[in-house]
């Protein structure tokens, strides 16, 4: 790719990360794109892929269309993930725009399960539990001894279980 192409995107983003006031470290938790990436595209030794600049250009606040050398509403070319234009890059007006009032949301979030799966879990979680204390008081011909030693193991699964069910249904 051409150096001229690398050279300007890594010149939109430095300056967009720098508007933002954004550490390398924390563009890379920001976007989920790994520190060395950052680090590589802001130093043009490599032409980042389209979508790790939609990605770039949606937390900083450029024009991923510029970046990619296309008009607003165009459609790519075959290839254009890998063809970037350099004069439209070059070129760009005011690309930056003003940074939001808070910091975006980081983009992974835990999934939530629907009830239907928490159900699922909570029973299939409990014949497991129940399977593995079956299995370690069968793979022992002199456990239990006493009563207690049973009421002891029973009760631990109680807790082991109620735990995962707390976790499950949180």
């Amino acid at each position: 790719m051409d150096q001229l192409n690398k050279e300007a995107i890594a010149r939109l983003v430095r300056e967009g990360r720098a508007a933002k006031g954004y550490t390398q470290q924390e563009l890379s938790e920001i976007t989920g794109i790994s520190l060395r990436s950052v680090q590589r595209i802001e130093n043009a030794e490599v032409q980042p892929r389209m979508f790790t600049i939609k990605i770039l250009a949606e937390h900083l606040g450029f024009s991923w269309q510029v970046a990619a050398g296309e008009t607003p509403g165009e459609a790519s070319p075959v290839g254009a993930e890998e063809v970037v234009e350099e004069e439209h890059i070059l070129n760009a007006p005011a690309v930056l725009e003003a940074p939001p009032a808070e910091p975006p949301a980081p983009l992974r979030t835990r999934r939530r399960l629907n009830k239907a799966q928490k159900i699922i879990l909570t029973i299939v979680s409990g014949i497991l539990i129940g399977l593995l204390v079956l299995a370690y008081v069968a793979q022992s011909a002199r456990f239990p001894e006493t009563d207690f030693e049973l009421f002891l193991l029973l009760g631990g699964m109680v807790v082991v279980y109620g735990a995962v069910v707390f976790r499950i249904w949180r």
